[in-house]
């Protein structure tokens, strides 16, 4: 009888630890495989300090720090906290190689944008340094409890990898960065492992690693990482234009609280500036912000990772309550120059032609919105509504085309085409 039990019993937990151990070698062995695959993207950053000893030699090493091949023209990503007090750099790539960043065109050492904390290095794309990129996966489908690894140089240790899971994501208002969208995990990182990738088990970053919650400067448990999709988006604006082109709205706003069953947040506009995209929309002060193109807002956090992630030339629809009633105000996102100088070119428009223009936030398209009786464009037959098409024979599609076109004839108007009642028409202008 034992021995019947013996094998029942056998026969019941061995065949179950066989799959477990099967298991665990899988896991094992896609540990291993995917820190093979993202390590060649890794390279140590040493930061030095030139003296105030005027000597070509006399540099200080002050710092030390990770960073992520992201292209294979050599530019690395890592945390502008890293670099900001250098002014000179070592990079030691995976196999060993030493080499020290090019600067850009402009002289600069590094590329950086302070709000959220990224820059980016450039060193020789030369075969011989056998530069790897690492590929990217959207941080967006990261699921909470999803494996990931991190892979940098803690206190300067080479290619050091460890892991762990995904604890949160969308956290804000955490004080490392001006716009926060950080990945929370529990991946153990310390200081000098900033800039380096986080990864899926797909070997495929989702993250920068960018800095830990702390009280005694080690790694206790918590630690934060830019999302992959704000790395894309920052480095190929630093790279394209030297700099992040973010939008203006032209109000402030402030977190407020009620407690009715439970405390409340909501986002109170405080002020508007005069002439920007607020208050040319209508938007006033005293407005409580419920929504942005349908997603709800409670937080400045909310209302600044959205915007923040928002390319220049969206369009927005911004719903306030005000007095009991909902109302949407639409506005294209545009820097605060260009709007300013957009503004300027549109009086401009209407005190030579009598003419304003505006947006149709549906489709894009220039729409004359007023006409003065008494100027050129309603004299020359434009009617209010028409959709522009071509100005001085050249194709018009957006508000920006029309500025730089109208520019460019020295701020003359010969020739419009437009769009009325699903008929086009050529309107010649009356000008002396």
């Amino acid at each position: 009888m034992i021995k019947v039990i013996f094998y029942i019993l056998y026969f019941i937990f061995i065949p179950s630890f066989q799959i477990l151990n099967a298991a665990s070698l899988d896991i094992n062995e896609r540990f291993i495989s995917v820190a093979a695959i993202a390590k060649p993207a890794v390279v140590n950053i040493f930061i030095y300090k030139e003296s105030e000893k005027k000597r070509a030699e006399n540099y200080s090493k002050i710092g030390f720090g990770s960073g992520t091949i992201i292209s294979g023209k050599g530019y690395i990503a890592t945390n502008y906290h890293v670099l900001k007090k250098g002014s000179f750099y070592r990079v030691i790539l995976y196999d060993g190689k030493e080499c020290q960043p090019l600067p850009f065109s402009d002289g600069e050492l590094f590329k950086a944008d302070e709000k959220t904390d990224i820059a980016i290095l450039k060193i020789n794309e030369n075969e011989i340094y056998h530069i790897k990129p690492i590929s990217f996966e959207e941080s967006n489908d990261l699921s909470e409890g999803e494996w990931v690894i991190a892979i940098g140089n803690p206190y300067g240790l080479r290619q050091s990898v460890t892991c762990g899971i995904v604890s949160s994501k969308g956290r804000s208002d955490i004080g490392f960065a001006e716009i926060e969208d950080f990945i929370q995990t529990d991946v153990s990182i310390n200081p000098g492992n900033s800039g380096g990738p986080l990864i899926n088990l797909n070997g495929k970053l989702v993250g920068i690693n960018t800095a830990i919650r702390t009280r005694s400067g080690g790694y206790q448990g918590i630690s934060f990482a830019i999302p992959s999709k704000i790395i894309k988006q920052v480095c190929s604006e630093l790279l394209k234009y030297g700099r992040v082109r973010r939008g203006w709205l032209g109000f402030l706003a402030q977190e407020r609280a009620v407690s009715s069953g439970g405390e409340k947040k909501f986002l109170e506009i405080i002020s508007v500036i005069k002439n920007s995209p607020a208050e040319i929309s209508g938007i006033q002060k005293g407005d409580i912000i419920k929504e942005i193109n349908g997603k709800a807002m409670s937080t400045l956090g909310e209302l600044i990772n959205f915007i923040s992630n928002k390319p220049i030339g969206s369009d927005l629809n911004i719903g306030v309550s005000r007095d009991g009633r909902i109302y949407g105000y639409n506005l294209i996102l545009r820097e605060k120059d260009t709007h300013k100088k957009i503004q300027n070119i549109l009086e401009n428009i209407f005190f030579n032609y009598g003419m304003e223009l505006d947006v149709n936030s549906m489709t894009g398209d220039v729409v004359i919105s007023y006409l003065s009786p008494m100027g050129i464009a309603y004299q020359s037959g434009l009617k209010k509504g028409d959709i522009i098409l071509s100005l001085n024979g050249n194709e018009v599609s957006r508000l920006e085309d029309f500025i730089k076109l109208y520019s460019k004839y020295d701020n003359i108007i010969s020739r419009m085409e437009i769009l009325r009642n699903k008929n086009k028409y050529s309107i010649e202008f009356l000008n002396e």
